[in-house]
């Protein structure tokens, strides 16, 4: 631990009892014990506020040592809090505030990071986020529309959307192939790898800030550079950017005993991850929760508590977009079951669930922005009943880009979603009808 400077104050070397020439006067000087009684107050005043500080200065020495902590272990952990929201906004291009940080902030690379970071965002900010937050009031609710949880299937580390569009809800449920990652030891870092690690950031981050979106083959190298890796640190910078605090970083692990011999193979061991934070100006604790997870059936059949976990956030708020279209397909038949079950309200671009499966669900849906022929290799995922809906609904176009349909900020062709489902009573009856159907489908087939 690094050595306490002493304090000094006023009457310093005194003693807190009166000199022993000043009692023997006390009986015969009334004023003057008086005075002696003043004065040892005031030194043990100082005592007690010269020990706090020196106890300040232990701790913030300590916390400021290479040797500190890289995690954070609770809400009470500050010297932990301190350094990770430093780490973030160092990575983010604002000024860090731990001491071990200031260093690298002087660095020529540092302040060329800072000037490109802070003119990227300025532009989101001034053009994408003021325009979502003005269409979120209108469109969808400036508060969280269902139940204060967000599930966001196939996000990836993308906080900035669910942020911007939900900053009423008070829990995000994300989750995606893509690893969890750990927080960036800046402290361990030469100035060659502090360069390498700006520049991976600003690599990552450019396609969110260009696209609205991450790409995932891009991701799949962008998040495992020697000194960026996985979701945590690109989550980390949307929050420093959004002014938001973090309070704690635990793991979550919903998985329970060994995995049986016939479960399914899956790409992914299932791994969780809780961010603690609080909002700018806010007093409440808000959670982020991010699963590093295969969603495919085969991949979910061996860790069936992931299911069970999504099925019981119900009812919730569920945000999709940039999805890849996964969920048209044959292989997640489990994970798109249970969104269609537990969502009480969808916000989504075409790449979500399939517009004709809400539809015949008894969904009432909005529709916003312009429709088109998805882009490839995706082109095969058109929805021929999504086009008469739009055709039908003719609404007005996007004022900022959304989802894979974009080609620069004049580009009109985003599009959204904005659903609310059916009652529990009006949901179950359908699901009893669709059931029969297909059963009826299957029998016909046999009788064939």
């Amino acid at each position: 631990m690094a050595q306490v400077p002493a304090f000094s104050g006023p009457d310093d070397n005194s003693r807190l009892k009166c000199p022993h020439s000043l009692r023997n006067r006390f009986r015969k000087q009334p004023s003057t014990r008086m005075q002696c009684d003043n004065k040892s107050r005031a030194t043990a005043r100082w005592m007690s506020f010269r020990n706090l500080i020196s106890v300040l200065l232990a701790i913030l020495a300590a916390v400021a040592s290479p040797s500190a902590v890289s995690q954070l272990r609770s809400d009470f952990d500050l010297g932990a809090q301190w350094r990770v929201n430093s780490t973030a906004r160092l990575m983010a291009g604002m000024p860090p505030m731990h001491p071990a940080h200031i260093e690298s902030a002087q660095t020529d690379a540092w302040k060329e990071h800072a000037a490109a970071m802070q003119a990227a965002w300025g532009k989101v900010m001034d053009g994408r986020v003021a325009a979502m937050s003005s269409w979120r009031d209108a469109a969808i609710s400036a508060t969280c529309p269902v139940n204060k949880t967000l599930l966001y299937p196939f996000s990836g580390p993308d906080f900035f959307n669910a942020w911007w569009l939900f900053p009423d809800c008070d829990t995000f449920v994300m989750f995606g192939l893509e690893h969890i990652g750990e927080v960036p030891d800046v402290e361990a870092m030469n100035e060659r790898q502090l360069k390498g690690m700006i520049a991976d950031v600003r690599t990552a981050t450019g396609d969110l800030f260009d696209r609205n979106y991450f790409i995932t083959e891009n991701m799949a190298r962008q998040l495992r550079t020697a000194n960026l890796r996985g979701v945590v640190p690109l989550v980390m910078i949307s929050m420093a950017l959004a002014g938001v605090d973090i309070l704690r970083l635990r793991p979550l692990d919903i998985v329970t005993g060994p995995r049986p011999a016939s479960a399914g193979r899956s790409l992914r061991q299932l791994k969780g991850v809780t961010i603690e934070f609080r909002a700018p100006g806010g007093t409440g604790i808000k959670r982020l929760h991010y699963f590093s997870v295969d969603a495919t059936d085969s991949g979910l059949s061996r860790y069936p508590e992931f299911v069970e976990f999504v099925r019981k956030l119900g009812p919730t708020t569920t945000f999709i977009k940039s999805a890849s279209y996964l969920l048209h397909g044959r292989e997640f038949t489990q994970i798109r079951s249970a969104l269609l079950e537990v969502s009480g309200f969808l916000v989504q671009d075409d790449s979500g669930l399939p517009y004709e499966m809400l539809a015949s669900r008894g969904w009432q849906v909005r529709l916003h922005g312009k429709y088109d022929v998805p882009i490839p290799p995706f082109q095969r995922a058109y929805q021929t009943a999504l086009y008469r809906a739009y055709g039908e609904q003719k609404p007005e176009p996007l004022p900022f880009t959304f989802g894979y349909q974009f080609h620069d900020y004049r580009d009109e062709r985003s599009n959204v979603m904005v659903g609310l489902g059916p009652s529990p009573e009006k949901r179950a009856a359908i699901e009893e009808n669709l059931g029969k159907r297909v059963a009826m489908r299957a029998i016909s087939r046999i009788s064939r």
